[in-house]
Order: C-alpha cells, then sequence, then structure tokens
C-alpha cells in the first residue's frame, strides 16, 4: 500500500513538472521545485527522467543570484518532440492543422471535399497524415488525432451531426488503429471555448463561453477553467432551441432558432430573396453594401442573434463572451448591431469578436490532443496566442 502511495505520488509530481515545463518560456529545475514547493531532490529525479524521454530541450545559461552559485540551466518543452493533427469537416471543405507540442502551427491547409461520403473523407485525412509523415523531422512524430465535429459529440462518439452521416464508422476507434496514437473528437463550438480557455491573452478568467454562427448554432461553455459538456454533450445547443416565427398570414409558428439565423439560414433567404443558385461571401459583402433587401434580411438576422445571445448569456453567466462566424468578419456592421443590441438589453460582460474564426476549433482540437499525448487532460495549459488570429471589440 506505501509503495502504490509512493508511486501515485510520483505520477502526479511527474505531471505537475511537465506543466511546469510547458508553461514557462524557460525555466529551471530549483524554479520549478520553488513554484510547486517540492524536495529539490525530487524534482531532479523526474526532470532527469524527463530529460532521458526526449521532454527537455536546453536553452542558455541563466544568471546566478546576488548570493552567488552556479548559474541555473535554463530549459523549456522541447517542441520538436513530436506533433499532432486536428481535421475540421466542413460542408464542402476539409481543413487540416498540425502542430508541434508545445501547439506552434507547423501547416495548416483548407482542401475542398470532391465527394462528400466518409470514407472519401477519411481517405483525405489519411493522405493529409501520410503526406507530414514524409517530411516529418521530429523525435516521435505524430502523438495524437483530434476531429473538430459539427454535431453532438459524447464519450469521444459522434452522437448526432445535420450533416456528416458516419455510416457506423468509430472514427476514434479507426484512426487510433490506423495510426497507433490517442484520437479525441469533441464539438467545434466547444473547441471555440478550449482555444479562448487555452491560447487567451488572459487566462485568469474562469468563466466564458463562445458563441459560434455557421451552418448552426452553439456555445461552447467554460466553466472554473473546465469545458462544461451538459449531459451526454448536449450542453450549449443554442441552435436547437425554440423562437417564434411571425408568418405573413400574422399567425406565429415555433421554429428552431438555426432555421432563422445561421449562417446557412441567412444565406438561404437571401438566395431566395435574389432568386439565386449560389453566394459567395464576396457577393453577400456586396450585396448588402448595394441591395437594401439583403440589408433588412441581414438586420433582422442580427437582432434575432442577439435575442438568443442575450438568452445563452443570462443562463451561462459568463465573465467574458466571444462570437465565432466567419460572417461576423466578412460584414463586422452585422456584429457590431449584435454587439450594441446585447448592451442595450443589459448585457455587462465584455464582448469580443474572433478574427480568424476558420482557425480556433482547430486550434483548440490541437489543444486537446497535446493534453492527450501528454497525459495531462486535467491540467490548465498556457499555449502562445497565435498570430494568426485576433479579438476584436
Amino acid at each position: 500500500m506505501i509503495n502504490d502511495h509512493r508511486n501515485l505520488s510520483r505520477i502526479q509530481n511527474k505531471k505537475l513538472v511537465l506543466q511546469q515545463l510547458f508553461n514557462n518560456t524557460e525555466t529551471s529545475r530549483a524554479e520549478i521545485a520553488r513554484q510547486l514547493n517540492l524536495n529539490k531532490s525530487t524534482v531532479s529525479s523526474i526532470y532527469d527522467e524527463l530529460n532521458e524521454e526526449g521532454f527537455i530541450e536546453g536553452i542558455r545559461q541563466g544568471e546566478s543570484t546576488s548570493s552567488g552559485g552556479r548559474k541555473p540551466h535554463l530549459v523549456s518543452l522541447n517542441h520538436n518532440y513530436g506533433y499532432v493533427a486536428s481535421f475540421n469537416i466542413g460542408t464542402t471543405y476539409m481543413a487540416a492543422m498540425f502542430n508541434y507540442l508545445n501547439g506552434e502551427i507547423i501547416q495548416y491547409s483548407r482542401e475542398p471535399i470532391e465527394k462528400f461520403d466518409i470514407l472519401s473523407i477519411m481517405q483525405m485525412i489519411k493522405k493529409e497524415i501520410t503526406k507530414l509523415q514524409r517530411v516529418d523531422s521530429t523525435q516521435h512524430g505524430l502523438l495524437a488525432i483530434a476531429f473538430s465535429i459539427h454535431g453532438i459529440v459524447y464519450d469521444n462518439k459522434v452522437v448526432d451531426s445535420p450533416f456528416l452521416e458516419l455510416q457506423g464508422i468509430d472514427l476514434e476507434e479507426y484512426f487510433s488503429k490506423e495510426f497507433d496514437v490517442p484520437v479525441v473528437l469533441e464539438n467545434e463550438a466547444n473547441l471555440s471555448a478550449v482555444f479562448e480557455q487555452d491560447f487567451g491573452v488572459n487566462q485568469d478568467i474562469r468563466d466564458l463561453i463562445t458563441i459560434s454562427i455557421h451552418r448552426g448554432i452553439g456555445v461552447g461553455i467554460i466553466t472554473n477553467h473546465s469545458l462544461y459538456r451538459g449531459y451526454r454533450g448536449m450542453a450549449g445547443e443554442i441552435g436547437r432551441s425554440l423562437m417564434s416565427n411571425d408568418l405573413d398570414s400574422g399567425s406565429r409558428q415555433l421554429v428552431k432558432v438555426e432555421s432563422l439565423c445561421s449562417e446557412e439560414a441567412i444565406m438561404r433567404q437571401i438566395m431566395d430573396a435574389k432568386n439565386l443558385t449560389a453566394l459567395t461571401s464576396t457577393e453577400l459583402v456586396k450585396l448588402y453594401r448595394e441591395d437594401e433587401q439583403v440589408q433588412q434580411i441581414l438586420n433582422h438576422a442580427a437582432n434575432l442573434i442577439a435575442e438568443v445571445s442575450y438568452n445563452a448569456v443570462v443562463s451561462y453567466g459568463p465573465e467574458k463572451v466571444y462570437f465565432n462566424s466567419t460572417l461576423f468578419e466578412d460584414l463586422p456592421e452585422i456584429y457590431a448591431m449584435v454587439r450594441d443590441r446585447l448592451v442595450e438589453l443589459g448585457i455587462f460582460s465584455p464582448i469580443q469578436m474572433i478574427k480568424g474564426s476558420r482557425m480556433t476549433s482547430l486550434l483548440g482540437a490541437s489543444s486537446l490532443a497535446i493534453h492527450r499525448a501528454l497525459g495531462l487532460d486535467d491540467y490548465l495549459l498556457h499555449f502562445k496566442w497565435p498570430k494568426e488570429v485576433k479579438n476584436v471589440d
């Protein structure tokens, strides 16, 4: 029993030392011992073990203290230890991202899906992974794979997705066997919240939400620094909540929120109004600038988004609110309308828009993959904010 206790204590201490290596740009054995309030000999033993495993990278010689003594050897986590792969499957495209162990982006790509069936998409994913494996120069190669799923995920399985038909295929089982690495699946909106939590400039924020507006509308919820998924992964599915829709006859009907003000619903309304069969983001911006009918559709949608967002904010009580939407990026005026309307309704939580929203769920996925690869699922890791993404008021 004593040996078991000591073994568990050492495992716990090793995780804490690894967390310190990750969360500090540079550190030393003495500094780790001081931060964790552990005996220096305990830290040195774990340090040597992690060094043998390849997790430690030497940086430089530090300065000695005012009382003299040996100069500390400053180190950091070895980013070249290995890498993780993340994938986001959209309705017409597949986005892929590869990251070093410290979260630094190696490569990002976005490819059209020519044949939308799960077997073809899986072949695309395998091709992207094997392509990078051929040129990989890290010490241990691929460490984990993560998937950003537009739908409900529970227990690492896709429970429901509005457009991705899996035909009974278990993505975790298939890819973990194919590449012999852990595989993580998570909801896209949840991953945007993970991104803000783990890459955020101010990680003192314990409670935040991200409102993602794409084909559907979802909320990612971080509470007390942890992702809240709810029963069977159903938390945050505000796009499925009901809203009254005024009909031309003067009557009202209850419809799902996402059928009125998701990006897909808004685009469909505009295409119907202008008798179009397709609509690009560039064309949408031009129409909004020039067409009064399109302005009315988008302004009405902004009010509906503000109403459903208000309900989400008062329900979850976040310290900060982030919007994740390519529509808002293309038309900042729509975001401004939503933000101003929320202020009018009495929301006091600071509100920001994520610029570079196409990358946030993949960055969140890379974070979960790195946590899993390191065995630090329940530990807070601080990632460097990527230059490709900004938060704007």
